[in-house]
């Protein structure tokens, strides 16, 4: 490759990096771009695509901390497993499920409640197919201010749903047990 090829892709390489951070600029400071036409159109899409257009208000006061669920698996033996759906393999598919597990905290109907533990559970039961039962925990942690951590207040995590769950299948078996109806 010769100095004036590379060159040009040094030029094109921060050309597109200057171009990106334009987009992450008009997405901090709450620019719609669809607006200037089809450039602007160009701009909304790369920024929807990259996140440019998140507005990176990560730290702002008002961005509240995201509910972890936490699981205890019991076994038939009584022996007891500690597991989550989050995985750490992959950042974007753990907060997808971190997104789906913060409905607990807008979510009023505790029947929608209850089947959206049932099937947070029901990933975890399929990960330990002799499982006597699940406890869902979903647990959001309190994060002081500054202010606060300097007037001695520590992190803490606070409960906010907790159900216990045990798969149909042993259900049913334990009520033809004891000798009733499924």
């Amino acid at each position: 490759m010769g100095e004036r090829t590379r060159r040009r892709g040094l030029a094109l390489m921060t050309l597109a990096a200057a171009a990106h951070l334009g987009c992450v600029l008009l997405g901090a400071l709450h620019v719609d771009p669809q607006r200037a036409g089809w450039l602007g159109r160009v701009i909304a899409y790369h920024s929807a695509l990259s996140g440019a257009d998140s507005g990176y208000n990560f730290f702002a006061p008002s961005v509240g901390a995201l509910p972890w669920a936490r699981f205890q698996v019991t076994d038939a033996r009584g022996r007891v497993n500690a597991d989550a759906l989050e995985s750490g393999a992959n950042h974007e598919a753990d907060l997808r499920v971190r997104s789906l597990v913060s409905l607990f905290l807008t979510e009023e109907d505790e029947s929608l409640r209850r089947a959206l533990a049932a099937s947070l559970a029901g990933k975890v039961l399929a990960r330990y197919p002799g499982a006597a039962s699940v406890v869902v925990r979903l647990e959001i942690c309190d994060l002081p201010s500054m202010e606060e951590t300097r007037g001695g207040k520590r992190p803490a995590w606070n409960l906010i749903y907790r159900a216990k769950l045990v798969p149909l299948a042993r259900l049913a078996a334990g009520s033809q047990v004891e000798g009733g109806a499924p």
